[in-house]
């Protein structure tokens, strides 16, 4: 270790060390030339004396290039890299600069979408986003508020934001009537024997609802009794009838409860969704979540894509259903490939929370799925194994199947399965 703290392999350092040996042989030669010189005429300079002092300047000339050479190789590489951190930091404050302008832009949009959209709804509410709008958030925040506002959502389609003993649901399905002096309540009768619509003296669903909307007398009996006798579309009709307190029948949430119970077990899917929402949040009789997951599994099961969603919503919850994030996404997937643009977004959500294993087999599903047809079993054996629990226990060894082994199908077991054949399409299976 040299004494000012450089290594022995330091160049600068060797470098330096020369330089001061050079100086050093040059204050000796010149010391002596200057005892020489003030010597008795006598003592002549001997020719040693200067090709010494010759020596020595010229060793010196040549550690002082070689320094200056060193410095400009220095600088350059100091200069270059200042230049480039320069660059750098140019580039970054165009970037800030071009983002801020963005973000202003899209915050002057979303306060304009705000304020046409609802300028006297909800003052408290747009004030306190204001007070927000000087931070990124803020703009995603009113982004999202504008989207809203600019495209309500379904009707009738859960949100599941507020409390868990409170869901929060959207108009129903089923179809409205015309408001007017309410009669009195009428109780429901029991189911009959269904038969067809066309059967009865009171003419079809169809002519009895077109005879509703021109006021007619008798339509509201004879759609009464086409519902009476087990038409389930004069079912569903009555019970939002009943529901609304419209066309001369008095509100009564526990007779439009009653009604759509009767529609939906005679088939009519939309009744199942409406039925659904009676149970999520308890109106016209008691609240029963888990019976409410049932019914929306049946109507999204034939096609509803509310229903799609709804239960989308309340798997990736865990309300009345065990909280399952990948039957949450095969519906959300499902709905979205029926057009649903809110149930794209959940579905995207979703994604960085399962595997990809997981999610080739959830989206092979959603593209199988079709209305009326019950969800596909992919969970086959596949060989060697010879049952379910060792097909399991096969996926499980190849990283595809994380869960117990037990031979029960299961969604996950679904989705390793759909994913284990899609990577090997040669494999057999029965």
């Amino acid at each position: 270790m040299a004494a000012d703290g450089a290594g022995p392999t330091d160049p600068g350092a060797v470098g330096d060390a020369r330089a001061h040996r050079a100086v050093d042989q040059l204050r000796a030669t010149v010391a002596d030339l200057e005892a020489r010189l003030g010597a008795p005429a006598s003592a002549a300079l001997q020719p040693q004396s200067a090709e010494a002092l010759a020596r020595a300047v010229e060793a010196l000339g040549r550690q002082l290039s070689r320094l200056e050479e060193t410095s400009a190789a220095r600088y350059g590489r100091v200069s270059g890299a200042l230049k480039s951190l320069a660059a750098r930091l140019d580039a970054e404050a165009d970037a800030r600069a071009g983002l801020e302008a963005q973000m202003g832009a899209q915050l002057e949009a979303a306060l304009a979408t705000l304020a046409a959209a609802a300028p006297r709804r909800h003052p408290a509410p747009i004030r306190l986003i204001l007070s927000l709008a000087n931070g990124a958030a803020a703009v995603a925040v009113m982004g999202a508020v504008a989207t809203l506002l600019a495209n309500p959502p379904a009707p009738r389609r859960l949100a599941l934001i507020e409390a868990p003993a409170a869901l929060a649901l959207r108009p129903g399905l089923a179809e409205a009537g015309r408001a007017e002096v309410a009669s009195p309540r009428q109780p429901v009768p029991p189911p009959p024997t269904r038969t067809a619509a066309t059967e009865h003296p009171q003419g079809t669903y169809a002519e009895a609802v077109a005879a509703l909307d021109r006021g007619e007398a008798t339509a509201l009996a004879r759609l009464t009794g086409l519902a009476t006798a087990g038409d389930t579309a004069a079912e569903r009709y009555l019970a939002g009838l009943y529901e609304a307190g419209a066309s001369g029948v008095a509100r009564d949430p526990a007779a439009a409860r009653a009604w759509t119970e009767r529609a939906a077990r005679g088939g009519d899917r939309l009744a199942m969704h409406n039925l659904a929402l009676f149970l999520a949040q308890g109106e016209g009789g008691p609240a029963d979540v888990a019976q409410a997951a049932n019914w929306f599994h049946r109507a999204a099961d034939r096609g509803v894509v509310d229903s799609q969603f709804n239960l989308g919503l309340m798997y990736e919850a865990g309300r009345g259903v065990e909280r399952n994030l990948g039957e949450a996404y095969r519906w959300f997937a499902i709905a979205a490939n029926a057009g649903d643009l809110a149930a794209r977004e959940k579905q995207v959500d979703l994604q960085a929370r399962l595997a990809a294993a997981e999610r080739a087999g959830l989206d092979h599903e959603a593209a199988a799925f079709q209305p009326g047809s019950p969800t596909p079993t992919l969970a086959v054996v596949i060989p060697p194994a010879t049952t379910v629990a060792e097909t399991q226990a096969l996926l499980a060894r190849q990283g595809y199947f994380v869960g117990p082994v037990d031979g029960r199908t299961s969604p996950a077991l679904r989705a390793a399965t759909a994913a284990y054949l899609r990577e090997h399409p040669a494999a057999p299976t029965h």
